[in-house]
């Protein structure tokens, strides 16, 4: 059990570390605007992906389902058939009013939403069968990938207008990666414990099988799934796309390094939370029980430590940010980047209490946090730029974060309550 969740710390580090060290790579020796319009093409391509991600997984652990079938593949397809139509039809039209990087070759604009959709199943069978080992190496192996596609055009200048195309295919191979992995994984069967996948599940037979009767049986857990892919992970990329627009491909290539200290921040906030587990409602509590002096102790701690971090960032010069102006502005930027990403990790580390006590209240978090960080990145890059974006995104936390302590401290106070009122009637 230890070493799975290792493992699956692992594979959501390892790839945020790897865009984190391949984008700061490409900002300091690639074009800013070819990346910033690639980086909005790979951004698109996700939210074209999220659009038709029903969550088969999640679908799947529902008892009524996997009791009654042993696959959900036939819903990946319907997702890369539709992200395919999205991504190559409305890509290609954004492409050519010159808003995204233009492919060198046009068939992968049909090719990589393909393969990654029909991989949506197989990331979460793995996960059941328990090969968390093996989910760790794809994503390992797809992480190093993106750098070394950035450390290649560095080497060989010439090949920078294939960088999309090179984006892409990683993508591709990732997908193919999982499939294939899923296939050996059927092959040798599951295991013997699995949960979800009892021996008196239906075989699914693509001819025979029952589609209008499962679809209107399992309507609203499917109606659910796709709502939380759809919303709360497509607004993940969106911002990049939307910066880009508003603010320029510059901005937004600069926007992306930022989001990449962002989504490391994001996946470690998950992976500290997967750790702490069980023990959270008990750190929970006794985070809500904190004096309010050892709470603005903490405050000025975490605003010194961004700030040394930003300026120790500006002096090694992590991102290319002088195009920006004066050393304030720089400084205001990176500021404004690390404070988001220290409260995107204490969100995240936040919101597993939260979830694990008031699940409607994580629900109407979370759409508060997708829709603000949307509203505000809007509004706040097309009067201020990138410092504007970043800005939004930091507003959206500490709301968030303050939302998340208010809920939790309401949980811990009842936890705290119910005890008591059980040992006053005993």
């Amino acid at each position: 059990m230890k070493r799975d969740v290792v493992y699956v710390m692992l594979a959501s580090a390892l790839p945020a570390a790897g865009n984190f060290v391949a984008v700061a790579l490409a900002l300091r020796y690639l074009d800013a605007e070819w990346l910033g319009k690639s980086y909005a093409l790979i951004a698109f391509f996700f939210v074209s992906i999220d659009l038709f991600n029903f969550g088969s997984p999640r679908i799947f652990t529902v008892k009524t389902v996997h009791s009654r079938v042993s696959t959900l593949i036939f819903m990946d397809c319907i997702s890369a058939f539709g992200s395919a139509v999205v991504f190559t039809t409305v890509g290609t039209l954004l492409e050519d009013r010159g808003l995204l990087a233009r492919t060198q070759f046009s068939v992968l604009m049909t090719i990589a939403p393909i393969c990654y959709g029909l991989s949506h199943f197989s990331l979460g069978a793995l996960r059941f069968y328990g090969r968390s080992g093996m989910i760790c190496a794809i994503s390992t192996l797809s992480a190093l990938s993106r750098v070394l596609v950035v450390v290649l055009l560095v080497v060989h200048q010439s090949l920078v207008p294939y960088f999309p195309d090179l984006l892409l295919l990683v993508e591709a191979m990732y997908g193919v990666m999982l499939l294939v992995a899923y296939g050996y994984s059927l092959r040798r069967g599951a295991p013997h414990d699995a949960e979800f996948f009892p021996s008196e599940a239906e075989k699914f037979r693509l001819l025979r099988f029952e589609y209008k009767t499962f679809f209107r049986e399992n309507q609203k857990a499917i109606l659910g799934s796709w709502y939380g892919n759809a919303i709360f992970s497509g607004a993940k990329h969106v911002d990049v796309v939307i910066v880009t627009f508003v603010a320029g491909p510059v901005a937004g290539s600069l926007y992306r390094g930022m989001k990449s200290v962002h989504n490391l921040a994001f996946n470690c906030g998950q992976g500290v939370a997967l750790v702490l587990g069980g023990r959270i409602k008990h750190s929970g509590t006794w985070l809500f029980r904190m004096s309010w002096g050892r709470v603005l102790a903490a405050v000025v701690a975490l605003l010194t430590l961004v700030s040394c971090s930003s300026l120790l960032a500006c002096r090694v010069r992590l991102f290319p940010i002088a195009v920006l102006g004066s050393e304030t502005i720089q400084f205001s930027v990176m500021f404004a980047a690390f404070l988001g990403a220290t409260l995107i990790f204490l969100c995240r580390v936040l919101s597993l209490f939260i979830f694990s006590t008031n699940r409607a209240s994580f629900v109407g978090i979370s759409t508060l946090e997708v829709s603000s960080t949307l509203l505000l990145v809007s509004i706040l890059s097309y009067g201020f730029g990138l410092l504007g974006a970043l800005t939004g995104i930091a507003i959206t936390g500490a709301l968030v974060l303050a939302l998340s302590l208010r809920m939790g401290g309401r949980a811990a106070r009842h936890s705290m309550t119910v005890p008591c009122a059980a040992g006053r009637t005993g």
